[in-house]
């Protein structure tokens, strides 16, 4: 998209005229400015014009070519839903009756940043501490880790990748892929995440939803015994 897009009309207005791969384009611009929006509002900002701007596609889609020129096939706008199941022992680990499950759909163009939030949200926690997802907590053996000390320019893992730009669906490739989602380095709190199913979207709507809850959440910060 450049000035030449964009013209003038009599009435003082101006009119954008853009290609399908325009708007494609500006919905993969829209999507990243959403992933590093600074507050909620924002962000909803953003999806909300990144919904209109999918409308747009589909509009486009509908219209008849009356060029005689061969057509070329459209790229078809989708939106996927990942589907995950978060899980986190609320006792004692090996104690299934305390394990505490939240399904989460989330599209797969939000960050993981955004990832972290939504976890730490469907278990109650407050998103107040640094993370990352992990192949393996052992540091020795981890050959995939994406950590905020990255985006925050500071020490961790060597190869590290950040949260901040890397999407959903650049880590979870295929259905069954499993990460360990480490908050808090201090408490050590350990989300076990794994990719359940992706879902087509039947209409442009990018707001993560639970759609189940198993078991109470534990406590973030239980309260400290009180000596006797």
């Amino acid at each position: 998209m450049n000035e030449q897009n964009v013209k003038k009309e009599k009435d003082g207005k101006y009119r954008v005229e853009l290609s399908y791969d325009d708007l494609d384009e500006l919905a993969g611009t829209i999507a990243h400015y959403a992933n590093h929006a600074d507050s909620d509002a924002e962000e909803a900002r953003w999806d909300k014009l990144s919904e209109r701007v999918e409308n747009f596609l589909k509009l486009s889609e509908s219209i008849p070519t009356l060029a005689k020129k061969p057509t070329q096939h459209l790229k078809k706008p989708a939106l996927e839903n990942y589907i995950f199941d978060v899980w986190v022992w609320a006792g004692a680990e090996g104690d299934v009756s305390q394990k505490v499950i939240r399904k989460i759909q989330i599209a797969g163009t939000k960050s993981l940043y955004n990832f972290a939030k939504v976890i730490t949200q469907a278990f109650d926690f407050r998103f107040d501490h640094c993370f990352g997802f992990y192949d393996n907590l052992k540091r020795q053996d981890r050959q995939e880790a994406y950590e905020l000390f990255v985006d925050l320019e500071q020490e961790g893992t060597p190869f590290a990748k950040g949260v901040k730009k890397t999407k959903i669906s650049q880590v979870f490739q295929f259905v069954g892929k499993k990460m360990i989602f480490l908050f808090d380095y201090g408490d050590g709190w350990q989300f076990h995440v794994e990719l359940k199913e992706i879902r087509q979207a039947d209409k442009w709507d990018i707001k993560p939803v639970i759609l189940e809850k198993i078991g109470k959440a534990p406590l973030q910060y239980p309260p400290l015994d009180e000596e006797s």
